[in-house]
């Protein structure tokens, strides 16, 4: 029997310690730290350090590549699981946006709130529209909203289309756009199906999942900035759609840190 599904109970309860301690530390700072600015800060430390420790329960090891430019209003990335927002939670003043039906979901709701997810509703681009407001009040208080334009997940191995209408913030508020790439690997070099969280996955069978998974690699991308002033919202959506897309094929499984069977297995699919 392997050891990671003999300490996958152990790292359950990790997990779930990371998440309700996340929750109490983020209520008690709201309650207890007054200045703004210093609770925001306190917050996103919080959530940094927790998120970390679940990232860890889960057998994740995230690697950094390129500058995350905070000042960019808005950040645009690839979407392949609820693990995603679990990437960037350390960064203070940073906002998610999601469907409105994500804060009705199990666990997975619950910790979107906690993360300071932006709820909007996409039944029809209208809704999306009336959203805009609230997430363009955020830029102009100089904060960053993140946004996943597919508007559903995938494996990480393609983009699909990207939706425009959340584009139009940032070229309202004439910001600058940081495109963002994010793809995970198993330990034998492949694409991580099992990080995936799409179709008919439910919350539980994610969990299972990831908790018996050897380990899996994260490598998120920070990608140029596009100056929105210069463009429309399809121009923008169109080049850090291709950015993005460029990315996930340049996209290299870190080997370093893989077995030598893996790399050995790289090595001859590559011949």
């Amino acid at each position: 029997m392997s050891m990671h599904f003999i300490t996958a109970p152990f790292r359950l309860m990790l997990g779930l310690f990371s998440f309700i301690s996340m929750i109490v530390s983020v209520i008690l700072i709201y309650l207890l730290v007054a200045p703004a600015k210093q609770r925001q800060t306190a917050i996103a430390s919080a959530k940094g350090f927790f998120s970390k420790l679940l990232l860890r329960a889960f057998n994740f090891k995230v690697e950094y590549f390129g500058q995350y430019e905070p000042e960019s209003g808005l950040i645009i990335s690839n979407h392949v699981s609820w693990v995603d927002v679990l990437l960037l939670s350390d960064k203070p003043n940073l906002h998610f946006v999601a469907k409105s039906e994500v804060k009705d979901w199990p666990i997975i709701g619950f910790l979107t709130q906690i993360l300071g997810t932006l709820f909007i509703r996409r039944e029809n681009k209208f809704q999306v529209y009336r959203s805009l407001p609230k997430a363009q009040a955020l830029l102009k208080k100089k904060e960053t909203v993140m946004v996943f334009p597919e508007g559903t997940t995938t494996t990480g191995e393609n983009t699909t289309q990207f939706f425009p209408m959340m584009f139009e913030i940032a070229v309202r508020e004439d910001g600058l756009v940081q495109p963002m790439a994010i793809r995970y690997w198993n330990s034998k070099g492949e694409i991580s199906h099992q990080a995936a969280f799409i179709d008919e996955d439910g919350i539980m069978q994610s969990i299972g999942r990831l908790l018996l998974e050897k380990v899996t690699y994260a490598q998120v991308h920070f990608l140029p900035a596009l100056d929105a002033s210069k463009m429309s919202r399809k121009e923008l959506a169109q080049h850090c759609r291709q950015q993005i897309q460029n990315s996930l094929e340049a996209a290299r499984p870190p080997e370093a840190s893989m077995s030598s069977d893996s790399k050995r297995l790289l090595s001859s699919r590559a011949r």
